[in-house]
């Protein structure tokens, strides 16, 4: 009888290092970049165990969790949706500022020196969806602070993402855009230009942990980890501010 016991603790132990050894993180679609490289950061201090990103607008991934997603950390571009999951009690963890998007206009065809550009030429101008992306927000508001919004309106193309806006930029579809700079091509700096921050408001990213992740040893450690020293090297990197 002992023995059968001690064997059905240590397979329960191992179920549950099993479902440990694997996390589900939903990440703003301007993190792309710098959480795939935080991803890897961390599987270099944790072999064998995986981590899954599923990237979106944080409009959307908010929707996502509150239907009932099972992601363990939400890793937001705002900090509002994140509190709103505390708010309605979808979690019982605290948010965490982990740092400050930075706003650019780009293009692949031409140069952009300034936001004098908005006033040249063009057919249209991609942006995220200011419903849904912290970051189509802020280009909203650049457009108003230079009183160029009733000009510029029928030219805006709306992406669900700034994923899908840089897409339309990309492709052609879209001669200008607005961007994170966390997703900037760093060789060819004279196609984007860092939008000043006065003409915007903060873009005060946030990340929360879900019910589910709290008891997850690895998503807390993942979270520790981006908020860490390494984590915020990596973020800087990528053009973030982190305090």
């Amino acid at each position: 009888m002992r023995l059968i016991l001690k064997v059905f603790w240590v397979v329960l132990g191992l179920g549950s290092l099993g479902m440990a050894a694997q996390i589900h993180v939903a990440g703003a679609a301007n993190l792309t970049k710098a959480l795939e490289a935080i991803k890897q950061a961390f599987l270099k201090e944790h072999p064998n165990t995986k981590v899954y990103l599923s990237f979106g607008s944080s409009g959307k991934l908010y929707n996502q969790i509150h239907q009932g997603a099972p992601f363990d950390l939400f890793v937001s571009a705002d900090k509002k949706r994140p509190m709103r999951l505390v708010e309605d009690k979808i979690t019982s963890h605290a948010i965490k500022i982990y740092a400050k998007g930075v706003l650019v206009l780009w293009s692949k065809s031409r140069l952009v020196p300034s936001l004098e550009v908005l006033r040249s030429s063009f057919t249209h101008l991609a942006m995220a969806n200011p419903m849904l992306a912290p970051y189509g927000r802020a280009s909203m508001e650049v457009l108003e602070k230079l009183k160029l919004t009733p000009g510029l309106k029928p030219k805006i193309l709306l992406g669900n993402s700034i994923a899908q806006a840089n897409q339309y930029v990309a492709s052609g579809g879209a001669e200008l855009g607005f961007s994170a700079l966390s997703l900037m091509d760093r060789a060819h700096p004279e196609h984007y230009y860092i939008v000043p921050k006065e003409y915007y408001s903060p873009i005060e990213q946030a990340l929360v942990l879900t019910n589910t992740g709290g008891k997850n040893s690895l998503a807390r450690a993942f979270e520790q980890f981006l908020l860490g020293p390494k984590g915020k090297v990596i973020l800087k990197s990528y053009g973030y501010i982190v305090d």
